[in-house]
């Protein structure tokens, strides 16, 4: 294995209306460039890195001359320009002279080969494997050696007890191990301990020197821990391998105080195991992105989806806008501002209500790729072109009659991404390739992602608003085949079936999926059923409770529905804004409202089979039959709330005012969120009680007077009139989502509301993935936080004014009254405005973001 050095030209592209000067020589070439810019005198300028560094003063006062349109691709790592030229494998070219292999090679002497042509790494390549972790003085190196055989576990305890051993360790490698290998019948595993970090990496040093001494054929590093560059200055041995990065689990750093080391040895031992797998795998990802082994990103698969597109983008003779700060290279003109104009959220639509009859949530998988494939089949339904969305994005604060379209800008290097898409989907359907389906599956992530060097904020909208179209033609598909649609957003869709019995539910579910499938238009989605409820009271997808069946009982169609095959959700957000000593009543009222007429329901349908004659041909309950039971439990929950609720929930008010009495109204209710929200509104503990969950009951329509009236004589209690201002309910938590978070480890893709996400209370916002529970990056949701604010905060002083009379936009400049007569005002009003800037502020002062504080306080002029 040799190291040879590749000399890489630096290429960039001058766009010029004058002719060409001698000043930069290049060629002149013809090629599409970003955001439909027009191309003049386009010049391909090939130079060296050191040449392009020392002029670069000079290009920056040529990109001020007005001749000059742009200068492009001049932010383009060179590693990354050559493993777009000449991929994983290459050959020299035959018109290049001999030369020793230290002398180096031009780019342009090497020559691309495929690896149909050339096998990659087919010999099987000898590596080993680091794992470090370490938290507050106290470290865990292991290396381990498939070639040796051997196990070195180095333990940093200052503390001297020792308790890892090799037989311990020999266990749990044997148990994390998926299938029995028989090379790790003769492992041998060894432990050392050591009392400081420099004694231990002094150590894992010497190690990896005899073993180079040992065994001084090609071997490759794989390396796995918090702090590449950390470990690479304390053990310099690094220095003599390629290096391949594994990315490493903020959890593993985490260690407990007590019995930390057998936790972290178990660890280590799990990453062991898996360590032959990943390698192997990542050989073959090498060999279908045709990138070399070392130069993957830790977030292989925006780096690969980067790969492909710019590879598809230059077979398309399209210019790269590529950059590293999430703002596309658009020849050098600063286009930030425009980038973040339009957030873009996804729809959510609600329709709050109980759902006693058979209920399911269903994930929707692939919108993103059935939109993009799908597009050209959407604007033959809407008659138009695709990039036609005057009325669906908001013009930019610098907009111009041009820019209001600048989604459409993109056309070009959006016809390239569904050719790229669809070549992913040839290579996972014909040869099941698990990479290119990774990439569909991610789609929606990579476009989105500011880390992804193409990111490109106006080809997102683009997408976006196709996704919205086909989301809405999907939704329209759902009624027409009779779902009552309950709550739908991007990835999940609840619905209700109307059946009575699970079974007939399930049938239904199948049924109506199959269909769906038979759609041309909604060819790639998939749809998953994820949860079954016999009943569901639904507010909105923060505030909810259900009788969830359980999974065996949506299997097995025949099974039994026993009250302990359920299980009773409540995920209420508003009740966190209650005192704590008002939460569990609320919850247990709310769950019983929900399982009383469940109950009922139950029983009724127990008896009139047994009465049902056994010769019956139709054991299932008819749609007659179906609505009298409705009926029935209808009756029978009216005659529940005029006596065991109404009798209970006074019962529950009286005892709020005798455990509150004497005491001030502002410590009567002491909202546990109070961090996000301190401006929550405090009043009466037993009112804010009776506002909840008269509320949350009100769900019901059939119910609905039933409950106003006891809501009436709950509030005489506290001496509140029905219709005073006092007594009507509103949300008690200010709402924000952030859209597109994604997980720095497992690559998950979620939209996270700030305020009431029951997953981000504690300080430290963590993905919500069971097995990964990795750490959100602070400073990337803090900078994302402070791009919106400010952009909202320049949309507010550019905005339109309208008239007051006829809703009209203001078209004069210096009128200052509408045609109609009417005054003008604000679209947007400044309480509105500090009302939702008053959001951010809750939110930087709980997570100490200080840039974010600062930014908020100077806008809303707290000193």
């Amino acid at each position: 294995m040799f190291k040879i050095p590749i000399n890489v030209p630096r290429v960039f592209y001058l766009n010029s209306k004058a002719p060409i000067t001698d000043e930069f020589p290049g060629r002149r070439v013809k090629k599409i460039l970003p955001h439909g810019k027009p191309s003049f005198n386009l010049i391909e300028v090939v130079t060296s890195e050191e040449q392009f560094r020392a002029e670069g003063r000079k290009l920056a006062a040529h990109l001020a001359e007005p001749d000059v349109e742009g200068i492009y691709e001049t932010k383009i790592p060179l590693e990354l320009n050559a493993i777009l030229q000449i991929g994983c494998v290459c050959k020299v070219d035959k018109s290049a002279k001999k030369r020793n292999i230290q002398d180096g090679w031009d780019l342009a002497e090497l020559q691309m080969k495929t690896t149909a042509e050339f096998s990659y790494l087919e010999q099987t390549v000898s590596f080993f494997y680091l794992y470090h972790s370490v938290s507050e003085g106290r470290a865990v190196y292991v290396m381990y050696f498939p070639t040796s055989l051997r196990v070195h576990a180095v333990v940093i305890n200052p503390f001297r007890n020792k308790e890892l051993s090799p037989v311990f360790l020999e266990k749990q490698f044997r148990d994390a191990c998926q299938t029995p290998d028989p090379l790790h019948e003769n492992l041998t595993f060894q432990v050392d301990y050591h009392t400081s970090m420099d004694a231990g990496s002094k150590y894992v040093q010497r190690m990896l020197l005899e073993y180079r001494q040992q065994h001084p054929g090609p071997v490759i590093g794989i390396i796995e821990c918090p702090k590449l560059q950390a470990i690479r200055e304390s053990v310099r041995a690094l220095d003599d391998f390629p290096c391949v990065t594994i990315p490493c689990n903020a959890r593993d750093n985490n260690y407990q105080a007590l019995g930390w080391q057998a936790t972290a040895g178990r660890t280590s031992m799990q990453r062991c195991a898996a360590s032959t797998q990943w390698f192997n795998e990542r050989i073959s990802l090498a060999r279908y992105a045709h990138v070399p082994l070392g130069n993957f990103e830790l977030d292989w698969l925006l780096f690969t989806a980067d790969v492909f597109f710019s590879r598809a983008l230059h077979d398309q003779q399209q210019v790269l806008w590529i950059s590293d700060d999430g703002i596309p290279d658009l020849g050098g003109t600063y286009e930030g501002d425009i980038c973040f104009a339009d957030e873009v959220i996804q729809p959510a639509l609600t329709y709050p209500g109980a759902y006693r009859r058979i209920s399911v949530e269903l994930k929707i998988h692939h919108l993103a790729v059935n939109s993009l494939l799908k597009s050209s089949q959407v604007d033959e339904m809407e008659g138009g072109s695709i990039g036609n969305f005057e009325n669906d994005i908001p013009p930019g604060p610098n907009a111009t009659e041009t820019d209001y379209n600048d989604a459409s800008l993109c056309l070009p290097a959006f016809q390239v991404l569904k050719q790229l898409i669809q070549r992913c989907i040839s290579d996972a359907v014909s040869s099941g390739n698990v990479f290119a389906d990774a990439i569909l599956q991610h789609l929606y992530r990579w476009l989105c992602s500011p880390r992804s060097r193409l990111h490109d904020p106006a080809l997102h909208r683009l997408l976006h608003n196709v996704m919205k179209k086909v989301f809405a033609l999907f939704l329209a598909e759902f009624r027409k085949l009779g779902a009552n649609v309950i709550f739908a957003n991007f990835s999940k869709i609840i619905i209700d079936t109307g059946k009575v019995d699970l079974p007939s539910a399930r049938a239904y579910c199948d049924s109506l999926l199959k269909t769906l499938q038979t759609r041309d238009l909604f060819e790639w989605i998939e749809l998953e059923p994820l949860h079954y409820w016999h009943s569901l009271l639904f507010m909105d997808q923060y505030n909810y409770g259900g009788i969830q069946a359980k999974t065996q009982n949506v299997t097995s169609a025949d099974s039994s529905d026993g009250d302990d095959d359920i299980d009773i959700v409540s995920s209420w957000n508003i009740a966190e804004y209650l005192p704590k000593a008002t939460q569990d009543h609320f919850v247990l009222i709310v769950s019983e409202f929900l399982y009383v007429p469940w109950k009922y329901m139950k029983e009724q349908v127990a008896c009139r089979a047994a009465m049902r004659d056994d010769t019956s041909c139709t054991p299932s309950i008819t749609i007659m039959a179906a609505e009298n039971l409705e009926g029935q439990v209808v009756d029978y929950l009216r005659g529940q709330i005029g006596t065991y609720f109404a009798e209970k929930l006074l019962t529950i008010v009286s005892d709020i005012l005798l455990h509150f009495k004497g005491k001030g109204k502002s410590e009567s209710v002491g909202p546990s969120n109070s961090e996000l929200d301190p401006h929550l509104h405090k009043g009466n503990a037993a009112l804010e009680f009776i506002k909840h969950i008269c509320a949350v009951l009100a769900l019901d329509q059939n119910v609905q007077h039933d409950i106003l009236r006891m809501r009436k004589n709950l509030l005489k209690l506290v001496r509140v009139k029905e219709f005073a201002p006092e007594a009507q309910f509103q949300d008690p938590c200010a709402s924000f989502i952030l859209p597109n978070v994604i997980c720095s480890y497992c690559n998950d893709c979620r939209d996270l509301d700030l305020c009431r996400d029951s997953t981000l209370q504690g300080h430290e916002w963590r993905c919500a993935v069971p097995q990964c529970g990795q750490p959100y990056h602070r400073e990337e949701m803090e900078n994302a936080l402070l791009q919106i604010v400010r952009q909202r905060e320049r949309l507010y002083h550019l905005q339109d004014l309208v008239c007051v009379r006829c809703r009209q936009v203001k078209a004069a400049h210096v009128s200052e009254q509408c045609n109609c007569g009417g005054s003008f005002r604000c679209k947007e009003e400044a309480p509105q405005f500090l009302g939702k800037m008053r959001v951010f502020l809750n939110v930087a002062v709980s997570q100490k973001f200080e840039l974010l504080q600062d930014c908020v306080r100077w806008i809303l002029e707290v000193r």
